[in-house]
């Protein structure tokens, strides 16, 4: 089953959000399992089927990361996000810098006007990289997009290390 035919969408990476919740509010009236708790085992299992098919295929659209990985399957290429940093890490040389900063905020407790450049300067990356992998779905360069969604993991990756590091100093700390 293609999401983008389940929500009545058109089959392009770049997808109106509001659609998508409409119409996925309007399959959740007719598919969902409440509705057909007087029906037959068999009717009840195939609704319950449909409505699983509908929640998973609209996590996937709506969320940008797993839509992109998803547009990709349908044009053929088939990634997974756990391998994706261990085959495309060209850019990590790029941004090692930012783990050197990492390091210094933690060796200086977290100075908070550091942090929120830090944090700030990564939001921007991931914005980029996001506008970036639009840009690439629409001229249809998908092994450029596989690169760039690697860039995108990575950083989320670093901001969750961020953050993380961040709060087990703050819990030290109180």
């Amino acid at each position: 089953m293609n999401y983008f035919t389940l929500f009545n969408m058109p089959k392009k990476f770049k997808i109106n959000k509001e659609l998508l919740s409409k119409n996925f509010y309007k399959l959740q009236l007719q598919f969902h399992p409440d509705f057909f708790i007087n029906d037959s085992e068999s009717k009840k299992k195939i609704i319950l089927e449909k409505s699983i098919q509908i929640n998973k295929g609209y996590k996937t659209l709506k969320n940008f990361l797993s839509r992109a990985i998803y547009f990709l399957f349908l044009n053929g290429f088939k990634i997974k996000e756990e391998t994706l940093l261990l085959k495309n890490n060209d850019f990590l040389i790029k941004y090692f810098s930012l783990y050197e900063e990492l390091d210094n905020l933690k060796e200086n407790n977290f100075d908070e006007k550091k942090l929120d450049r830090l944090i700030k300067k990564i939001e921007k990356k991931i914005i980029y990289c996001k506008n970036k992998i639009e840009m690439e779905f629409e001229k249809k360069q998908y092994e450029q997009v596989i690169k760039t969604i690697s860039e995108l993991l990575f950083l989320k990756k670093i901001k969750n290390n961020l953050k993380k590091e961040h709060s087990i100093y703050l819990r030290k700390m109180n």
